[in-house]
């Protein structure tokens, strides 16, 4: 009992000490939020079964290999992001046609689970008719288009 009257001032010092430090930690945690959750939350359950690997990136580059000079596959969430260059020589029509052979090698359930952004650019950068950019929705089966310019 000595000890408690003894050091009275400091257990006090003491226990308001660790109420202020949990405190503290509990408003920073409610400003910091979940660091450790992925970014994209619950929106992208599901994506391991359909997920889109290296090797069907390579065969969408693959498929466009004839009739571009260079193609990049990106996937981020439930967007693939596929930019294509072409040769100057190609119309704006028969660019459209490539988001057709682009999407070939995927999957029916890819396809249905995935929204598609196809880029197609020239090679000559003064050409006032490209980039062109095709959208489709995962629910749709076209692509639709950025407007004749």
């Amino acid at each position: 009992m000595n000890f408690l009257k003894k050091n009275r001032n400091t257990i006090i010092a003491v226990a308001v000490f660790l109420i202020v430090l949990i405190v503290a930690f509990k408003f920073i945690g409610m400003l910091t939020g979940d660091e450790e959750k992925a970014i994209y939350g619950n929106r992208i359950d599901g994506i391991d079964a359909v997920k889109i690997d290296g090797n069907k990136e390579d065969q969408i580059e693959e498929a466009l290999k004839d009739s571009t000079t260079k193609v990049s596959v990106k996937t981020a969430g439930r967007l693939v992001t596929i930019i294509a260059t072409v040769n100057n020589e190609t119309t704006r029509d028969v660019a459209k046609t490539l988001a057709a052979k682009a999407i070939e090698p995927l999957t029916a359930e890819q396809k249905k689970y995935f929204d598609i952004q196809v880029i197609i650019k020239k090679e000559n950068t003064e050409d006032a008719q490209f980039p062109i950019i095709g959208y489709r929705q995962h629910t749709r089966e076209a692509f639709v288009w950025t407007k004749d310019r």
